[in-house]
């Protein structure tokens, strides 16, 4: 690989983990009996591997900024829609859809949803736990749920709240269903290696094709 000014090689080290930074400089290096060997393809230079850092970091910068009023749409929709039915329908599977009555999804998701109520130090967790035994509506529990919670509880909803929410969405329930995936694989790729471009978008190609 070109290195080029070495001062300024030794600055973007400083700036930016080596690690991170291997991961984009990993399709530049030759292939070698069908995998990635450790040397680099000719006028691989740090410049260009820099330059798609950045620009990656831009591209999850813009997508964050567009994904953040979505998902505060979205859990208000799905508590909305689910406390129709009945205010703590999340903890009752007989209420929700085929999904949660079926398998050990749905058991493994409440396990998780009370260890997060547990561990909630927001105020009006605290005030639920004191005034009336720590449960919550589903139009509350909503905002305890991480983004991988949240579509779990999409996928346990009964198809007629899907097909509303989705319905609100401008896409049909099979699409909603796979479009949550989006940012929490984005959040993944950005806590992990950074690298969102490539996942994100092939999340969401495969949403609408239904």
């Amino acid at each position: 690989m070109e290195v080029g000014d070495r001062d300024a090689a030794i600055a973007v080290l400083r700036r930016i983990n080596y690690y991170r930074l291997s991961g984009y400089w990993y399709p530049f290096r030759q292939l070698k009996d069908g995998d990635r060997g450790d040397d680099f393809y000719p006028a691989t230079r740090l410049a260009d591997v820099v330059a798609l850092y950045d620009f990656d970091a831009t591209l999850r910068a813009a997508t964050f900024s567009v994904l953040t009023p979505i998902e505060l749409a979205f859990r208000a929709l799905l508590g909305h829609e689910l406390g129709r039915i009945d205010p703590c329908v999340h903890l009752d599977p007989g209420k929700l859809g085929p999904r949660a009555q079926h398998g050990d999804s749905y058991r493994r998701w409440l396990a998780g949803y009370k260890a997060k109520l547990d561990s909630s130090r927001e105020d009006f967790v605290v005030h639920r736990h004191r005034n009336y035994g720590g449960t919550l509506p589903v139009w509350a529990a909503v905002e305890v749920l991480d983004w991988g919670g949240l579509t779990y509880l999409f996928e346990f909803a009964p198809r007629k709240v899907q097909d509303v929410i989705a319905a609100a969405c401008g896409l049909r329930a099979p699409q909603l269903a796979s479009w949550p995936k989006a940012p929490r694989t984005t959040g993944k790729t950005q806590v992990h290696s950074g690298r969102s471009e490539r996942d994100t978008y092939a999340q969401m190609g495969r949403s609408c094709i239904g």
